[in-house]
């Protein structure tokens, strides 16, 4: 029970991330996230993996390229709160662009 356990352990410390199956209009593709450490700050950067179209013209291509996943630009999704945020903190951050460059201009 105790090798189980470390085991366990050992298999979690070493996770770096996970992937999912996914379906899309045109292909199939995986979808998850790494584990990234920054500066020893651990975060996770979103990813999704395509298999390599070209491989069958260069047998050294590899079979699978990895991605940075981008945001979907649909927030439909979001919650309401969440939206209006991130327009208060984009519109806070344009008044204070515009205030350093009046500030300099007097």
């Amino acid at each position: 029970m105790e090798t189980e356990n470390n085991n366990k352990t050992d298999w979690a410390k070493r996770d770096v991330g996970a992937l999912w199956k996914r379906e899309g209009k045109s292909q199939k593709y995986l979808s998850g996230y790494v584990k990234v450490d920054e500066l020893g700050i651990e975060r996770e950067l979103k990813i999704v993996v395509f298999s390599n179209k070209n491989k069958k013209d260069n047998e050294k291509a590899p079979d699978y390229r990895i991605y940075i996943s981008k945001p979907a630009e649909n927030v439909t999704s979001a919650k309401p709160e969440v939206v209006e945020l991130k327009k208060v903190k984009s519109s806070v951050q344009k008044a204070v662009a515009v205030a350093d460059v009046e500030e300099d201009v007097l």
